[in-house]
């Protein structure tokens, strides 16, 4: 099975790569510039990407060889394995967080994908975002916590005191309900012959007009949040990444977000994973 778990995390990375490089995107690194943020670019990503490999194949692993029905265990399982990425990451980036929201949400798929295979099941959309949310049933107990206590607060803790939002935690209980909903959108935009561009970059928009964005939130409140809706409510009148004026549109909004401080890291991390998805997939079915 080792080819299985090495093959699985080399979709992973593509997933990874595949949306640094899609280009543009408002507020976040790309190919054009580094988006609303400093101290980061394409290179520090592709630095980060590339030390994650054991560790999406060390969760396809334990996925497979977990025992039993009940699948919150491989979370616990996993949990250490996400801080020795994030280490890794920091070790990689100088300290930068690239990818420590794509370290959580890619862990758990990556879990799930090798239970089901472990299982003999069907893998795909339905099952894998499924296994997904039973593998994280339990992960809400992170809020069972007096966060007033807490000096420090991460973004998604200060959201849940602030608006009750349960941010990715929640999305991952829930089975990623976000992820299928941009899924959808990418199959649609593929099936109608448009290339792999544009149709991921139509999945991201679908992901900013639907997400509560912890990292838009974190960084510029909720007005911040309800501007990137708004704007990108203006982008898809222009027809997205379909049309010149949709993209135009976009490199307009890129320079506002980059003003305004807005990133949408949490959509951009949602994105990566339907083409994580859909990547898995496709290999699947041409085995």
């Amino acid at each position: 099975m080792e080819y299985f778990f090495k093959e699985v995390s080399l979709l992973a990375q593509k997933a990874l790569v595949y949306e640094v490089l899609l280009t543009p995107k408002p507020g976040l690194v790309d190919r054009n510039n580094s988006g609303a943020h400093d101290d980061m670019d394409i290179f520090t990503f592709m630095d980060s990407i590339l030390v994650l490999e054991e560790y999406f194949k060390n969760c396809t692993s334990v996925g497979y060889f977990h025992d039993g029905d009940d699948f919150s265990k491989i979370f616990d399982s996993i949990r250490p394995l996400g801080v020795e990425a994030e280490e890794k990451m920091f070790s990689a980036t100088k300290g930068i967080n690239t990818h420590k929201g794509a370290i959580f949400i890619f862990g758990i798929l990556c879990a799930a994908i090798g239970s089901l295979k472990g299982k003999d099941e069907a893998i795909n959309l339905n099952s894998i975002t499924q296994r997904g949310g039973s593998i994280s049933q339990n992960i809400l107990k992170d809020f069972d916590v007096d966060f007033l206590s807490k000096k420090i607060l991460t973004y998604g803790e200060s959201q849940f005191v602030k608006y009750g939002n349960y941010g990715i935690r929640g999305e991952a209980k829930e089975g990623f309900p976000s992820i299928k909903i941009a899924y959808n959108t990418l199959i649609e935009c593929i099936n109608k012959g448009y290339d792999f561009q544009i149709s991921m970059g139509e999945s991201l928009l679908k992901l900013m007009e639907t997400v509560f964005d912890s990292n838009v939130v974190g960084r510029t409140e909720i007005e911040g949040l309800e501007l990137m809706r708004k704007y990108v409510k203006e982008v898809n009148a222009l027809g997205g990444f379909k049309t010149i004026e949709g993209m135009c549109k976009l490199e307009e909004i890129d320079k506002i977000f980059v003003k305004k401080r807005i990133s949408p890291g949490g959509c951009a991390d949602l994105c990566a994973a339907t083409v994580f998805i859909y990547c898995t997939n496709e290999w699947l079915e041409n085995l």
